[in-house]
């Protein structure tokens, strides 16, 4: 990080808040910087990268963005599955988490002693919230939900049978009709073929829901079990049905990559067009998981690629956020705009710049997008790519207007040497970037290198006959702001 004063200059644009971490600390740090400033969409894909490295934190606090749907889509699945990856990495609060997802059947089908497992194991890690919950297990009563405590009674022209006997009857037809509900539900959701083809024999309620809203052909679609979906289809269950985030059977499937259960609810009617609660369709769901096969099925059904959604967001800038070349070809080709630019003024472009996407970067020169368009705060893609340390992408951007610069006055050449990115350093060098240039606060990229303790970057920018005489506006050289940051070998180089 640059030293407060240096921060001012950077304020305003954020420039410097989201740079790549040297060290695991570091990164938590800046991916809370990121959730302070608001950003949680950043922070997510910092999170995601970490937890992709097999860090648990990261992992656990992915999954709380995905349960939460803040700065990702809400995915109870992803929320799963990021929850035990880490607490199979011993993360206590991520096992104690994990229980109450077994507990609750959120992203998972209930399972108790599941449940149970991992609330043991969270409490043998000192968690007070798993040791409490595990002593109350014993005591919860073993009634399902929904089961009514009175028996009904019987209607005053109706004969009587013996109390007892009554009350048992209607308990247990009232119970074996729950039990075929869940039944129904458990057995769609864990791909149990058999058990759902008997149970729509018997004249089991394909409509039935779990308490999420979710029918067995919403859980059999996201789970990708096929035959099950057929099944239930054959038993005329509602192809367009919805939870209660305004989930359809297609959305799940599309979400969950299962390009021929996609295939199939189409061909059943499914509607490619709508949407869910927050505003995804299917195709969008399949993109933002790069899910390539599920975004051509849907486009060749006719999806629009050229849908808007929330805040001026397209189908093209979701894939250029992570997905591949391919993907991105096979949107622009089936007419999404390239240039078109959401409410913050980004585009496709500055958002793989952004992420470090070197594949959708070059899909998008390859057809001409426009690398000039600065987003709302002034930043081009390059600079967006090098605030953020993304050197490949980087690389793949250099080549147009070399003295642009953010508000703050930070140029491609000041935002390299900061990050310590010698070889680019060298290259816009090269290209004729004038190594004098200086921010609003007075900083050239030799005393931000030298803050920074970039010794090589200092030596080439020495090299290209930067003045080390320069002052900011603190008055200092660059060998005094070596100094003051502590890097006494680099003040040597200097004298």
């Amino acid at each position: 990080m640059l030293a407060a004063a240096t921060l001012v200059a950077v304020a305003t644009t954020s420039a410097f808040s989201f740079a790549q971490a040297d060290d695991g600390n570091t990164s938590m740090n800046v991916i809370d910087q990121a959730v302070r400033t608001g950003d949680l969409g950043r922070a997510a894909t910092l999170l995601r990268k970490a937890a992709e490295s097999g860090d648990p934190e990261a992992q656990y606090r992915l999954a709380s963005l995905y349960r939460a749907g803040r700065g990702v889509p809400q995915d109870e699945l992803l929320a799963f599955s990021w929850m035990k990856a880490a607490a199979e990495r011993n993360h206590a609060n991520a096992q104690f988490n994990l229980a109450k997802m077994f507990l609750t059947g959120r992203g998972v089908p209930s399972d108790a002693g599941q449940a149970k497992l991992w609330l043991q194991k969270a409490a043998a890690r000192g968690n007070g919230g798993a040791a409490n919950l595990l002593a109350e297990l014993p005591a919860r009563p073993a009634i399902e939900r929904g089961a009514s405590s009175a028996a009904p009674s019987a209607a005053p022209d109706e004969p009587r049978e013996p109390r007892q006997l009554a009350t048992s009857s209607r308990a247990a037809m009232a119970k074996a009709a729950r039990a075929d509900r869940t039944g129904m539900l458990d057995a769609a959701w864990r791909g149990q073929t058999s058990a759902v083809r008997q149970l729509i024999s018997a004249g089991a309620d394909v409509a039935a829901r779990d308490d999420d809203g979710n029918t067995a052909l919403s859980l059999a679609a996201r789970a990708g079990k096929a035959d099950i979906v057929d099944a239930l289809l054959s038993a005329r269950a509602d192809v367009d049905t919805e939870n209660h985030l305004g989930e359809r059977p297609l959305m799940l499937a599309a979400a969950g990559g299962h390009a021929d259960i996609v295939d199939g609810l189409f061909k059943r009617g499914a509607d490619l067009a709508a949407r869910n609660r927050d505003g995804d369709t299917a195709l969008m769901l399949a993109t933002r998981r790069c899910h390539e096969q599920v975004v051509r099925v849907l486009i060749n059904h006719g999806a629009d690629a050229r849908t808007v959604i929330d805040r001026g967001s397209t189908t093209l800038m979701i894939a250029a956020a992570a997905c591949p070349l391919s993907l991105l070809d096979f949107l622009i080709a089936n007419g999404a705009p390239i240039d078109a630019y959401d409410e913050t003024r980004r585009t496709a472009l500055w958002i793989a710049a952004d992420r470090g996407n070197a594949g959708g970067i070059l899909a998008l020169l390859k057809n001409k997008a426009d690398h000039r368009i600065a987003d709302d705060e002034g930043r081009t893609p390059l600079l967006r790519a090098l605030e953020n340390g993304n050197g490949d992408a980087a690389r793949l951007l250099i080549g147009g207007d070399i003295e642009e610069s953010t508000k703050a006055g930070n140029t491609p050449l000041i935002l390299a040497a900061k990050s310590g990115m010698t070889e680019i350093v060298r290259q816009l060098l090269k290209k004729g970037a004038r190594p004098d240039v200086r921010n609003n606060l007075g900083y050239n990229a030799l005393m931000i290198a030298c803050q920074e303790g970039q010794a090589d970057v200092v030596t080439a920018l020495l090299i290209a006959g930067a003045n080390r005489n320069l002052r900011n506006k603190k008055r200092e050289t660059a060998a005094d702001v070596a100094m003051a940051s502590g890097h006494t070998a680099i003040a040597q180089l200097l004298k």
